[in-house]
């Protein structure tokens, strides 16, 4: 296949800067942060400009996840060593998961104006080069372009991939039983309190429910959850999975969707679809911050560090507090 390079000059061409091409696009591809941890949200862009309106086809990678290929050529081991030791779990970790791809097209008749925003994270240490976009001119002929590359650093110490057996023993019948036992005991409170009203006042009116804000229902679980301890005690498990579920919980009581039955990517989907776009902007990237790590620890990747777990419990509970707007914690 043909391949034409063009040089990344869009700045001269957004300053309205004549060249000698007209008609020769300019890209640019930009990616923030260029330095980041595992399973962190990356902000990818390549940029499409020229003077005239120009046809192009831009093609973003069809796969949304990219593992590592087994190398065919690797030494075979010996039959006590292979006896003795499990296959590297790594080569079952993507070395990125693409979360959303959309296409900004700016373009008129005077100008070609096209931005491709990709949201990714990668999961393996390192430098890598992004996933590159296919871009091709009217002519037919590739246009290619300088791919950013991202470093990579491990979020644990050591960077080493952790055999860890994911706790899905309890799974979602277990806490829609909780849920169904915690409502039942609402409603019975509910009904009490409105009886005790109706006869102590004699009026003729239904009593209003009592409703907990779900931001103290998640307080009170925290409190009642001992982070901290089990953190001190090395059950890295046991922590990773019950503050997973208290924050699912607290979500499907703010925003009215069950999120503990719900993949992190299928709560990634719910929540942006129902966010108005402000309450988005400013927590998407939180949210998705803290699954991607609790993933991680669930499925096998690595061992968090205990200043790792702390953070996370602290930044859950801050972010818990945001989401709710302050309502019924005290703050508001």
């Amino acid at each position: 296949m043909k391949l034409r390079i063009v040089t990344t000059a869009a700045a001269l061409l957004m300053m309205g800067v004549a060249t000698a091409e007209t008609d020769a696009p300019l890209i640019k591809a930009t990616v923030n942060p260029q330095k980041a941890t595992v399973g962190a949200v990356l902000d990818y862009r390549v940029n499409v400009a020229a003077k005239g309106a120009l046809s192009l086809k831009i093609n973003p990678p069809e796969k949304r996840e990219f593992y590592l290929k087994k190398k065919k050529d690797a030494p075979q081991k010996k039959k006590n060593e292979a006896d003795a030791a499990e296959e590297d779990p790594a080569q079952y970790v993507p070395v990125y998961v693409i979360h959303s791809i959309k296409k900004d097209d700016r373009s008129d008749a005077a100008m070609t104006d096209i931005t491709v925003i990709m949201q990714l994270s990668l999961y393996h240490p390192g430098t890598w080069a992004l996933p590159e976009i296919e871009i091709t001119g009217a002519d037919g002929i590739a246009i290619g372009y300088q791919v950013p590359s991202v470093e990579i650093a491990a979020v644990n110490e050591k960077g080493e991939f952790q055999e860890i057996e994911p706790p899905l023993a309890l799974g979602g019948n277990y806490w829609r039983l909780a849920f169904l036992v915690l409502g039942l005991v609402a409603a019975g409170i509910a009904a009490f309190f409105g009886v005790r009203y109706f006869m102590k006042w004699r009026v003729e009116r239904r009593a209003a429910p009592v409703i907990i804000p779900p931001i103290r229902i998640f307080l009170k679980e925290i409190e009642a959850f001992a982070g901290e301890t089990l953190i001190a005690d090395g059950k890295i498990e046991e922590f990773v999975f019950g503050i997973s579920m208290i924050f699912r919980k607290f979500l499907s009581l703010q925003f009215g969707f069950d999120a503990t039955d719900m993949t992190t990517r299928e709560i990634e989907k719910k929540i942006r679809k129902i966010f108005p776009a402000a309450l988005h902007d400013a927590h998407y990237d939180e949210i998705m911050g803290v699954f991607n790590l609790w993933d991680l620890s669930k499925f096998a990747e690595f061992t968090p560090s205990a200043e790792l777990l702390r953070s996370s419990l602290d930044r859950t509970v801050a972010l818990a507090r945001k989401l709710s707007g302050g309502e019924g914690d005290g703050t508001a």
